[in-house]
């Protein structure tokens, strides 16, 4: 899959992204939180034969900038929504994983005519991201200084404690992964608080086709699939699947099944479009 690297102003940010630059219908990826657009790459690969391929890094990951005052999860969602302006994207397809999915989720809900589908590989639930405004979010501290600590090792020691911690990825996997724990910046970790109860009445707002992929949450991940599927029979037009042998990294983890849930998803959908 050939790439071309572009800058785009949103949002008053600048985003750097990749594109394939085909004339089919885009198809935009939004990475968890630590990654960077490419980590979507060897996935997106698999779709590019259907879709133009839009890989782009959030506010202070890969090459994008990093932000001057605290974010929320909610300007991330204005920044995709600038990214979409920017690129002039008609009703785009958008992948999330994680924070991206959350991203593409609140996207979804501020601009309910904007993207034609969404999927939502293992969203992290509102309850988990919101907390009190001053107060901390469990776990950041520990999260930085590894983070911090990442930084500060070579691609090859990066891959070697991935290959290590997660033998079943596959290995085109790896090097991504590597560069975008190099590239990362601590300021994600100042993240603003945001109203839960805001962003769900902003996600019941969501009417585009949309399939929400969880997997199990015993091997990490995040969504219950029993919550789920009470959110999917919420939304007008939304589907869950439940890929087990998988954590928080389902597409990493079980790649075969994520590529055909999704492909099958995009292509029902299309019509609809």
């Amino acid at each position: 899959m050939d790439l071309h690297e572009f800058d785009v102003n949103a949002n008053g940010i600048r985003l750097h992204g990749y594109r394939t630059g085909t004339n089919r219908p885009p198809l935009v990826f939004a990475h968890g939180i630590t990654d960077n657009g490419l980590c979507f790459a060897p996935i997106a690969g698999q779709l590019a034969d259907s879709f133009e391929i839009i890989l782009y890094d959030a506010r202070g990951h890969g090459k994008s900038d990093a932000s001057q005052t605290p974010t929320t999860f909610f300007n991330r969602a204005e920044d995709l929504a600038g990214l979409v302006d920017a690129l002039g994207l008609h009703q785009p397809g958008l992948i999330g994983h994680s924070m991206g999915a959350v991203t593409v989720a609140l996207y979804a809900g501020l601009y309910p005519a904007a993207p034609g589908r969404i999927v939502l590989e293992d969203p992290p639930p509102v309850e988990i991201l919101a907390r009190p405004r001053g107060s901390a979010r469990p776990n950041n501290q520990e999260w930085r200084k590894a983070a911090a600590a990442n930084k500060n090792k070579t691609i090859e020691e990066l891959v070697a404690i991935n290959r290590l911690e997660n033998p079943t990825w596959p290995e085109d996997e790896r090097a991504p992964w590597a560069l975008a724990k190099q590239q990362v910046s601590l300021t994600i970790f100042d993240e603003g608080s945001f109203d839960p109860d805001q962003a769900k009445q902003v996600l019941a707002q969501i009417t585009c086709p949309t399939l929400l992929i969880t997997a199990d949450v015993e091997k990490g991940a995040l969504y219950p699939p029993a919550a789920a599927e009470k959110l999917a029979a919420s939304l007008p037009r939304a589907r869950h699947i439940h890929i087990p042998g998988a954590g928080h990294n389902i597409r990493r983890e079980q790649p075969a099944a994520y590529v055909k849930a999704v492909r099958e998803f995009l292509e029902e959908t299309a019509a609809t479009v």
